[in-house]
């Protein structure tokens, strides 16, 4: 028998750049929340490890679900095995966090399914093995989430809030973005969004990974996305993580705003989406 269970997407409501580490990656100050796109796995227990999906994204072995289950059976020698089916929604590339979604999810069903009772702490240090963002998604809320993505920090408020959800055929590269992204002083601070989240927070929304986002990707049209948006009265407009999907709030008269943004951009897949800020 399978279980059926579904990884929600997150948006980055805004990223700030701090500084590069000896490591290779950055510092960040984050401020994310799921949103009710999401992908469905289905796992039924197997001899070996098995992971497959709906769509040709990448090899087994480097599917980060993959490495997720096959790290939780080897550092608890558990016998028996998994066989997980993706069926991706989340695209790919996007900045959406879909495959560290479905890596979170994988290790809270099979810590259930091999029944190895770990608590969440003990899933947090499994989870920064695996990827920067997976962390953040062994919770479904309003979260901070700070250094290259490990430290999660629930912010106890609703964010209940209506969305359009603008998602280009361009996958970014992560990591090349990282590499090309110059760190410049700003004024933008997460403090400044969590002391107005419950009035006028649109004004301080950022991202800075827009600038090397765009510089990267020259057909990336955030600029006239965003012109756009706030022409046709959408409330704020931003490029979630590293690109390239953009998300805009939106107040009122939703399905009307996503019929103007379908006719003006009809390549691109354009959802309404509800943000997920209830902690569990």
């Amino acid at each position: 028998m399978r279980r059926k269970e579904k990884a929600y997407a997150k948006i980055n409501i805004s990223l700030k750049t701090l500084k590069k580490r000896e490591d290779g990656y950055h510092d960040l100050d984050m401020l994310m929340v799921n949103i009710d796109l999401y992908d469905v796995l289905y796992f039924k227990i197997a001899k070996d490890v098995k992971v497959s999906m709906n769509k040709d994204i990448c090899k087994m072995e480097d599917n980060i679900v993959y490495k997720a289950a096959l790290l939780l059976k080897n550092k608890y020698q558990v016998n028996d095995g998994i066989d997980i089916y993706i069926k991706k929604n989340i695209p790919d590339g996007g900045g959406l966090g879909g495959g560290s979604s479905d890596a979170a999810k994988t290790l809270l069903v099979l810590n259930q399914m091999w029944k190895l009772n770990l608590d969440i702490s003990e899933l947090e240090k499994i989870a920064s093995q695996i990827g920067s963002d997976v962390c953040f998604f062994l919770y479904n809320c309003l979260a901070r989430v700070k250094s290259k993505g490990e430290i999660v920090e629930k912010v106890n408020k609703h964010f209940n809030k209506d969305l359009v959800l603008i998602m280009p055929n361009i996958k970014c590269n992560t990591k090349a973005i990282f590499q090309n992204h110059t760190i410049k002083e700003s004024g933008n601070s997460i403090d400044d969004i969590l002391m107005h989240l419950d009035d006028n927070y649109e004004m301080f929304l950022f991202n800075d990974l827009e600038t090397t986002t765009k510089q990267i990707y020259q057909d990336y049209k955030l600029d006239e996305i965003k012109d756009y948006a706030k022409q046709i009265g959408l409330d704020a407009c931003l490029m979630s993580g590293s690109g390239s999907s953009i998300f805009a709030l939106c107040n009122k008269n939703i399905k009307r705003k996503i019929t103007l943004l379908k006719n003006k951009y009809p390549q691109y897949l354009i959802v309404a989406c509800k943000t997920i800020s209830s902690c569990k």
